[in-house]
């Protein structure tokens, strides 16, 4: 299964989101969050520490590479698999939600 929460700031999207991932991550199930907000709290919503979830390093830009498909469409495409990515840059929570953050703006508008 994957969920997406979008919508409005303010609205409650990453209390949300983090609630249910801990709850299928205490019923047994593997959960792997990603953080793709330029205000990433979600860890602190996961139970990181606030220093913890400051420090997270966010995934590396290249990570990923333009192919084309047989009909001629670009997209973008993972150079592995998400398995190995999550094994390599995910961080694990208190309650065994696997998280990793997509990443942060270099500079000032930059987002």
């Amino acid at each position: 299964m994957r969920v997406a929460v979008s919508g409005k700031g303010g609205v409650g999207k990453t209390t949300i989101l983090g609630t249910l991932c801990r709850i299928y991550a205490r019923k047994g199930y593997d959960v792997l969050a990603i953080d793709g907000d330029l205000n990433p709290n979600l860890g602190i919503t996961l139970g990181l520490d606030i220093k913890d979830a400051i420090d997270l390093e966010p995934l590396p830009r290249g990570i990923v590479e333009v192919v084309t498909m047989d009909n001629g469409e670009r997209r973008l495409a993972l150079k592995e698999p998400l398995e190995a990515i999550a094994a390599r840059y995910g961080v694990d929570t208190p309650d065994h939600v696997k998280l990793m953050l997509m990443g942060r703006p270099d500079h000032a508008g930059s987002g």
